[in-house]
């Protein structure tokens, strides 16, 4: 048989890989990521349809109305590390930037709220990261790069909870070694309860000693001159 139209494949389609979910808050210069999440929410709906008819038409006319941009709802890992970022964002406004892997986007501001879902067995803890959406662009921006900025990562492996001892010993410190990407970022540590826990980084390695029975959290921040700051947490236990 023989087609009217051509073969005309899309060879411009993409997947979701590389898709992220970009955050300018106040005092930034640019959109860095907000969070790490299993899907992103459409960028806007269909706008309502008003009835236009009229006694004299034979069929029914209509026009556009309204747009409703309601709320995302977007799917994050339950762990410490995006709890902080959450907590720090409950119910504020920010001006957010959804970023397709070929460099387009959509701009959008909103308030944040979240919520933990349902644990269930065999399966991970995940929650709900909300956003009212408050106004947002209706067409997209063709070339996000000028706008963004890159987030430093942490490259080696860095335990969510770690154990010492108050009393000196072979369990009373304990070293990590911390990586970054890019790996000239400069590293700090601070503990919450220092009277439970101290934390120092020197060359590359962090030192977390305990000091008295109790538990602390220990902040570890990697910063870049023009690059987003990487944050991770350790919970550290001492016995």
């Amino acid at each position: 048989m023989k087609f009217l139209v051509k073969d005309i494949p899309d060879t411009r389609a993409i997947s979701d890989i590389a898709a992220a979910l970009f955050i300018k808050r106040g005092g930034d210069s640019k959109y860095h990521l907000w969070l790490p999440l299993t899907n992103i929410p459409a960028t806007g709906s269909a706008p309502d349809t008003l009835d236009t008819t009229v006694t004299t038409s034979r069929v029914k006319t209509s026009t556009d109305g309204r747009q409703d941009p309601g709320q995302k709802e977007c799917t994050f890992m339950a762990h410490r590390d995006n709890f902080e970022i959450l907590k720090a964002d409950h119910r504020k406004t920010f001006d957010f930037l959804q970023v397709n892997p070929d460099g387009t986007g959509f701009k959008f501001q909103g308030r944040v709220s979240s919520y933990q879902d349902e644990v269930a067995v065999g399966s991970n803890l995940t929650g709900k990261a909300v956003i009212t959406v408050v106004a947002a662009d209706e067409t997209p921006i063709s070339n996000v790069v000028d706008i963004i900025q890159e987030t430093i990562t942490f490259t080696s492996a860095i335990d969510a909870v770690v154990e010492v001892t108050a009393a000196a010993g072979t369990e009373h410190t304990a070293s990590i070694n911390v990586e970054t990407d890019p790996d000239d970022a400069t590293v700090t540590a601070t503990s919450d309860t220092t009277g439970c826990a101290t934390a120092a980084i020197s060359t590359g390695v962090l030192t977390i000693t305990g000091v008295a029975a109790g538990s602390a959290i220990v902040k570890i921040e990697a910063t870049k001159t023009g690059l987003a700051k990487g944050v991770t947490h350790i919970l550290v236990i001492v016995k």
